[in-house]
């Protein structure tokens, strides 16, 4: 970069990251050792830490201690990864998914507190239910969103429901004690649904895709208008939408899974008005 780029750049921001890349060559960093390695004063460093420590990237290994980086950096290397090379692993399956349901399929995954579409495949109905990939929605609120809290580390889940309490006044105990119903309920089932909760007139159904490691990488769903979601279409996407998660997630070398649930009990809740 040229000296007449400079003015682009934001000093915070480099100081930032350039603590990162410095952080990362050791497992953990006394505060006056960090501060001459970085040729950082103590006091910006104090805040550049705290500032990385609430957003979870920074842990202290013990109160006044030493500091370390967190998971969270290796967990967003690896959801960059995945992501990154997911897309066109996974693309026959939705289109096969697609052919067979004739309703738009959605590869999602999570990102702070919402989920994001990083591919779609549209219906050829003239209504449907498509969004642009990078559109984000709620994942409190989501089939796909439910499905993939059920499946993260309890650390994780912890954390996203702070940061959920942290970024919306209207979240109160209620709401999250029906939020964990949710998710208990999808990780024993193995899907998620959400019935009109995101977008009135459309219910979805989720399945988890897992990794090589067992983790869930992303989620393949179907939003489906209700003026088309019949007792046939219903327990179609009940088969079909799981089988395609499980196939992706052969394809990814994943654990397997075992999952089960009362296909009439959730046709019936599908289908009522």
């Amino acid at each position: 970069m040229s000296t007449t780029d400079k003015y682009y750049m934001m000093r915070s921001l480099e100081k930032a990251l350039y603590v990162v890349e410095t952080m990362a060559t050791r497992s953990k960093w006394e505060l006056k050792d960090l501060s001459a390695a970085c040729s950082i004063p103590k006091g910006t460093l104090q805040r550049i830490l705290r500032t990385l420590e609430d957003l979870g990237y920074v842990r202290q290994v013990e109160r006044g201690g030493a500091y370390a980086l967190s998971l969270k950096f290796y967990k967003l290397g690896k959801q960059i990864a995945s992501q990154s090379s997911i897309v066109p692993m996974v693309q026959p399956i939705m289109l096969k998914l697609r052919d067979k349901v004739n309703e738009t399929v959605n590869l999602s995954t999570l990102s702070g507190v919402d989920m994001v579409v990083i591919h779609q495949i549209a219906s050829h109905h003239a209504l449907q239910m498509d969004s642009i990939v990078g559109t984000s929605f709620p994942a409190s609120l989501s089939a796909s969103g439910i499905v993939f809290l059920a499946f993260l580390p309890e650390e994780d889940l912890r954390a996203f429901i702070k940061d959920l309490r942290r970024s919306n006044s209207d979240i109160n105990s209620e709401k999250i004690i029906r939020l964990y119903n949710d998710i208990e309920d999808a990780r024993e089932k193995g899907i998620g649904l959400d019935f009109e909760e995101l977008f009135k007139g459309i219910r979805c159904i989720a399945a988890p895709v897992f990794d090589d490691a067992g983790n869930i990488v992303s989620t393949i769903s179907c939003s489906v208008p209700t003026v088309r979601l019949d007792r046939a279409l219903s327990q179609k996407l009940l088969q079909e939408i799981p089988a395609a998660a499980e196939e992706a997630s052969k394809l990814l070398e994943a654990p397997s899974h075992s999952f089960k649930f009362d296909m009439e009990e959730i046709t019936r809740r599908l289908i009522a008005p």
